[in-house]
């Protein structure tokens, strides 16, 4: 017993879940509020299991980071899809919503909103933890990303297939604005301060491992017993998640950092995030007028992005990752051929 306590070493991995616990609550708040999963309906506990589970998720999309070198945008577009897979099929299930008539919960929810929150959410916290001042370009993204909110949030629930009648903006605002404070605060508090940390460190260990993957692996259980979860459909889920993986795997080249390597002397930027998080709620709170009915052009005009990104986003993420590995494998060849040219002139 002694000799596992002294391979678990808690304390000196409690910088590392401060991390992974930020980035937990910047996932819940985007996948169930930004993307609006009726949380009036939700209850405490329905809350305490939906943290365990996102920061549980949050530390397996940090672990894809580090071990598969994410960095560029292509890279970044997959590592969130295996995200929008785990969220909208294990946490929320909205990945299979309305399967009788096609897989538009898949395209719509699961690599569209939800790939989409863990992509902003990933990216949301990088900047934040490196101490940057904000750039305009990502207060007009935290802008972007806010207005998307609000029209969807007024536009989405009085759907007739979805039914959860109006939010009010004050609803939809007071739930956002408590999750804002509460990631506010751990960023002041619980993130540590420059302190060294490295990249690969960032990592699961074996034990931690266990500690993410048993919260995810009884919640997918639980779905299938309750019949939320329909085999077959989770199949082909876990195939495309799996064709992610191998892609990823075989992108990998050398020793390049990832995109973490950013945060390695975090130095948490308090006032980036409250200017991030005012005009996120700014925008949200405007866009949210232009819904007028359920027939909104800019409602459709939303549902319609996000179906563009759930069905355009990983492709095109696969064909630019195939490509650069191909250019990457084929380059040794043609500098052979171009050295012998050379030899016979």
């Amino acid at each position: 017993m002694r000799q596992l306590r002294q391979k678990i070493r808690v304390r000196e991995r409690l910088p590392f879940w401060g991390l992974r616990l930020i980035l937990g609550v910047i996932l819940l708040t985007l996948s169930e509020l930004v993307m609006w999963q009726n949380p009036p309906a939700r209850t405490p506990l329905d809350w305490v299991i939906l943290l365990i589970l996102y920061i549980c998720l949050g530390a397996i999309l940090m672990e894809i980071i580090v071990r598969f070198q994410v960095h560029g945008p292509a890279t970044l577009v997959l590592a969130s899809g295996i995200y929008g897979l785990v969220a909208s099929a294990i946490i929320n299930h909205t990945a299979f919503d309305n399967l009788a008539v096609g897989p538009y919960g898949l395209l719509v929810r699961g690599l569209g909103l939800q790939t989409a929150a863990g992509l902003y959410g990933l990216l949301l916290f990088v900047v934040v933890m490196r101490g940057k001042p904000a750039e305009s370009l990502q207060v007009f993204a935290a802008m972007g990303i806010g207005a998307l909110w609000g029209i969807w949030v007024h536009w989405y629930p009085i759907q007739p297939l979805v039914d959860w009648e109006l939010v009010p903006i004050e609803t939809a605002t007071l739930y956002v604005i408590v999750a804002l404070v509460i990631i506010g605060v751990l960023v002041a508090r619980v993130a540590p301060r420059f302190l060294f940390l490295r990249e690969q460190q960032m990592g699961l260990l074996w034990w931690e491992a266990i500690i993410v993957g048993v919260p995810l692996f009884i919640a997918l259980i639980v779905g299938m017993f309750q019949e939320v979860v329909p085999i077959v459909p989770l199949v082909v889920f876990a195939a495309i998640g799996a064709f992610i993986v191998w892609t990823l795997h075989t992108q990998r080249q050398g020793h390049d950092p990832s995109l973490l390597a950013e945060i390695t002397f975090p130095a948490p930027n308090v006032i980036t995030y409250i200017v991030l998080a005012v005009s996120f709620l700014v925008a949200g709170t405007v866009a949210y007028s232009l819904v007028n009915d359920r027939d909104s052009v800019v409602g459709i005009a939303v549902y319609y992005i996000a179906f563009a990104f759930g069905t355009f986003g990983l492709p095109v993420a696969l064909l630019i990752i195939f490509w650069r590995v191909f250019r990457a494998q084929t380059a040794p060849i043609e500098d052979d051929l171009e050295d012998l040219l050379d030899e016979e002139e």
